[in-house]
């Protein structure tokens, strides 16, 4: 039985093969592992946030819905988001004023919402949420015309956090 394996040809690629098919064979191993390595999954436990900018209604009502602030207290909200994360095209993290804050770029069609939302309720109030969680209520004192908007006051792990999530195509 031990000559049955003797007798089978061995192939070694290096001698048999060329100096070319080895070069070939090596740089077809090497884009095998960097596209193996460029496409695993990033950290399983950096999850997507459910990003949220809403109106906050006057008063509680069928089409409206609660959030809590950070108090408890309960404040009602517009039945439709004016922007969610979906329409959220980049973040990142920023010091502004020695607190950390997640800034968000929109799509042309949520900017439109909020501006015109906002040109129509001066003086009313919306509401930013970070899954579920209101992180701020500016009010409306003029239309809101630019794509960007900063959300929160976060510890920088934090902040960080939300803006890789959100830079790796985390989509709700």
């Amino acid at each position: 039985m031990d000559n049955q394996f003797r007798s089978l040809p061995s192939v070694n690629f290096r001698s048999d093969r060329g100096l070319l098919f080895a070069a070939f064979h090596n740089s077809v191993l090497l884009i095998i592992c960097v596209c193996v390595g460029c496409g695993s999954r990033a950290d399983a436990r950096v999850s997507c946030p459910a990003i949220e900018v809403s109106a906050v209604a006057d008063a509680p009502s069928d089409s409206t819905r609660s959030a809590a602030l950070n108090d408890s207290r309960k404040i009602p909200l517009a039945g439709t988001p004016l922007v969610t994360s979906a329409d959220i095209t980049d973040a990142t993290a920023a010091l502004t004023d020695g607190q950390w804050g997640l800034n968000v770029s929109v799509t042309d069609e949520a900017a439109k919402r909020v501006h015109d939302f906002t040109a129509q309720h001066i003086g009313g109030t919306m509401a930013l949420l970070i899954d579920g969680k209101v992180q701020g209520t500016p009010k409306i004192v003029g239309p809101v015309t630019t794509k960007k908007y900063l959300i929160g006051q976060f510890t920088r792990a934090d902040a960080e956090r939300l803006a890789t999530a959100i830079r790796n195509n985390c989509r709700r």
